[in-house]
């Protein structure tokens, strides 16, 4: 899977969204394996690591650059455009992605009570490669 600019390929996408409560969901997926591995801070017995099928590989290959991914980490790692990027949420809660690259690079960005405009979008995908909710309670 390329990173929105076409040149370096997302190896690992992991992303998670906590309570302050440390409560929460992270699901990664790992494209050098085709494995997705979810994790339940509510119920560790939920947390579960599966073969990703070439259907959700590229329902999430293609997805996640139409989303803007890569764009919502450099807005909120700089503090610029934020209020283009993302709004201000009375949600007791924070977001955090974790992207390595193909060649080794790593990059990451999030926020507290500060989400991502496209993050439903995000979420919808979670959810639909994952058949689990990734809402906090």
């Amino acid at each position: 899977m390329e990173s929105e600019d076409g040149i370096t390929p997302i190896a690992i996408i992991e992303v998670s969204i906590m309570t302050f409560a440390n409560e929460g969901y992270t699901v990664k997926y790992d494209f050098r394996k085709n494995v997705i591995s979810w994790r339940d801070n509510y119920m560790w017995n939920n947390n579960f690591t599966r073969a990703l099928n070439e259907e959700k590989v590229e329902l999430v290959k293609e997805s996640l650059p139409e989303i803007g991914v890569l764009s919502w980490i450099e807005a909120y790692n700089s503090g610029k455009n934020l209020s283009k990027i993302g709004s201000k949420s009375v949600l007791p809660g924070e977001w955090k992605i974790n992207i390595e690259f193909e060649d080794g690079s790593k990059t990451s960005g999030g926020a507290s009570q500060h989400f991502p405009k496209r993050w439903n979008e995000l979420k919808a995908l979670i959810e639909k490669t994952t058949g689990c909710h990734f809402t906090l309670r």
